[in-house]
């Protein structure tokens, strides 16, 4: 040290600052102690010596305190800041808070009260045993509980401490004690959960998913549900049909529904793409289809976005890309069991369950099993798919235009006379972000959104999954003339799995280009048939030709068998072992023939059949004249008949 003044940071910030709870003793020992020096502490007096003292004696003989307590309050508070919280006792530094010790004979804790015995200190070997087991059960994503981890703890202390009591072993509120003083909970929280568990629900939010947008219409979540309800069939209200799935597609920065689709399809790619085709829909005509009169400002949603997130399920693959490149849509999946990325629309259909829940019957509840005088809730369905897709596209005119978004996070200018609802953040945010939204022909993006396949060319036709097509642009192309034809080996096909009625050709790499090719006369078993039904009857074909190949393949060994049978008993007749010479039977094969041609024709001529008669027939004599009997005399009545005589 040289001498000179180096500026240091307070020592007693920490205290000063602090929170001071109301009714603790840390308080009254404060407000005690300023009440004593208050009237003083502003007083120049007490920096020069001659008036300290006689200030500090009236101090004491006012509040009855000594010398010694007036200095060492003024002390602390001129060194601790000169504020009210300068008076602040240093309790927490009683205790040695946070401090290890170092066990010996004594007992360390306080006593016991209800329990036997003394108790024991967490030694060193106690230690690394609670460690152990700590580590080896609790720190697992399958771990027992805390008491079960304790209770294995103390096999391993009764192996090395045998002659220890019972009641002297470490105590359960020990073992908790060393748990939450050696293991942070970040660290066992992250090792006692699973990491898409984790990662979920329970890492911490650092954001929202409004901040991943530019305005509406640039970022759309997609997923599906199987809804809480059973539906009745629309031909015969005494069939229950089952659950029906709900498509939803939210654009996350004004959380407007912007596409819907309800139906029996289950959650997959085709269902996926009506919900995203209907995005696109003139949703006052949609609308009409279920007997709702809206306007075009009551859902003003007609256009694609610039992002779609989904799950890693439908549209994670090949199917979707005919869809990405021609309209420059980006698709996003999120991880496998992460709800949590999609969390707006996943917390509409929450919502939007709990709407119509109340107010109809069918709703799936928590066990089917029926109690004592209770029901089972699927005899209850009594809406059809067509009234129950009403009711989720009422709740959807109702979220749109009315609901309030009670935490969702604005934006910067947004102004504060802007309500949080999805319909008025929709139109701002196009007149002041993003704009209009992209639109395209309703075709043309269904079209795009089917899936797509390669198909073989033939002179037959267009041919895939077993099923040919036909169309005038390949007939007027030479597509199928045989032999001269001129056509491609391949060629990328949409089709659509709920019809096998009709095919898309994309003739050329522009993807707004189609050719629409109906089913071949020669596939006019399939007419009519889904695409599921044609691959089902197809493998069924397969199975049943399979089995009789193999069935074929056994008789025609049978087949060969005879026929060398039938060679080598012709061989044992050839006239070459009687001694014939082949010269001289080809001397005669022409007369030999027409002398096999005759007795051929002899024996396959047809010839009318004779009747013949099964009874003889009956002889007419001439002139009256009986035919002689030549059969054996009767004797009957000579051996049985009666004696007349006796």
């Amino acid at each position: 040290m040289d001498g000179a003044i180096q500026r240091i940071d307070d020592p007693f910030l920490d205290r000063t600052l602090r929170e001071v709870e109301e009714g603790s003793v840390d308080r009254q020992k404060r407000d005690a102690a300023w009440a004593i020096i208050t009237e003083a502490v502003m007083d120049t007096g007490l920096f020069t010596r001659q008036s300290r003292g006689r200030i500090v004696t009236t101090i004491m003989q006012r509040n009855g305190v000594t010398k010694q307590t007036v200095y060492r309050l003024l002390r602390r508070y001129w060194q601790r800041g000169m504020c009210k919280n300068a008076l602040l006792p240093d309790y927490v530094n009683s205790g040695g808070r946070g401090k290890r010790r170092k066990p010996g004979h004594v007992k360390l804790g306080r006593p016991r009260i209800i329990r036997d015995g003394r108790g024991s200190n967490i030694t060193p070997d106690i230690e690394r045993i609670f460690r152990r087991v700590i580590e080896e059960r609790l720190l697992k994503e399958k771990h027992p509980s805390v008491t079960d981890a304790y209770a294995a703890g103390l096999n391993l202390v009764g192996a090395i401490r045998p002659d220890l009591p019972a009641k002297e072993l470490p105590t359960l509120e020990q073992f908790r004690y060393f748990y939450k003083r050696e293991y942070h909970f970040f660290d066992t929280l992250e090792r006692r959960t699973s990491a898409v568990d984790f990662a979920k629900d329970v890492r911490p939010l650092t954001s929202t998913s409004t901040t991943e947008t530019l305005g509406p219409g640039y970022r759309y979540q997609i997923d599906a549900t199987i809804a809480d309800i059973y539906l009745v069939s629309e031909h015969d209200r005494s069939l229950i049909v089952g659950r029906p799935v709900v498509y939803m597609v939210v654009d996350v920065f004004s959380r407007m529904v912007t596409g819907m689709y309800v139906g029996f399809e289950g959650p997959s790619w085709v269902s996926a793409m009506v919900a995203l085709a209907n995005t696109v829909l003139d949703k006052v005509i949609y609308c009409r289809q279920y007997g709702l009169d809206i306007d075009a400002d009551d859902w003003p949603v007609q256009g694609l976005p610039d992002v779609v997130l989904a799950d890693k399920g439908e549209l994670n693959g090949t199917k979707v890309e005919a869809f990405s490149q021609a309209f420059g849509v980006r698709i996003e999946n999120a991880s496998a069991r992460r709800g949590d990325a999609k969390g707006i629309v996943e917390r509409y259909f929450r919502t939007a369950q709990d709407r119509f829940k109340p107010y109809v019957s069918g709703v799936v509840e928590g066990t089917t099993s029926r109690k004592r005088g209770g029901r089972d809730y699927r005899l209850d369905a009594s809406l059809t798919l067509a009234e129950f897709t009403k009711t989720i596209i009422a709740g959807v005119l109702w979220h749109n235009n009315f609901h309030t978004l009670s935490k969702y996070d604005r934006t910067i200018g947004m102004p504060a006379s802007l309500p949080a609802i999805p319909v008025k953040l929709w139109n701002w945010g196009l007149a002041n972000l993003t704009g209009r939204l992209r639109t395209a022909p309703e075709n043309l993006v269904r079209i795009n959104l089917l899936p797509h396949e390669q198909a073989t060319v033939s002179d037959l036709g267009i041919r895939i999954f077993g099923c040919f097509y036909t169309c005038q642009e390949a007939l007027k192309a030479g597509w199928f003339h045989r032999g001269q034809g001129r056509r491609p080996q391949k060629i990328l096909v949409a089709y659509d799995p709920r019809s096998a009625d009709h095919i898309y050709i994309r003739p050329s790499s522009n993807l707004k280009e189609y050719w629409v090719c109906d089913l071949a006369d020669r596939s006019r078993r399939f007419r009519g048939m889904t695409f599921w039904d044609v691959w089902l009857l197809s493998q069924a074909e397969r199975r049943s030709d399979a089995n009789a190949a193999m069935e074929a393949m056994k008789e025609k060994g049978k087949l060969l068998e005879t026929i060398e049978s039938i060679a080598d008993e012709a061989e044992q007749s050839s006239p070459v072992r009687s001694g014939i010479v082949r010269q001289d039977l080809g001397a005669q094969v022409r007369k030999n023939k027409q002398e096999e041609k005759q007795i051929e024709r002899h024996t396959t001529a047809f010839r009318p059949a004779k009747p013949e008669r099964q009874t003889p027939a009956e002889v007419v004599r001439i002139h009256g004249e009986s035919e002689d009997d030549y059969a054996y005399p009767d004797m009957t009545d000579l051996l049985f008949g009666e004696d007349g005589d006796e």
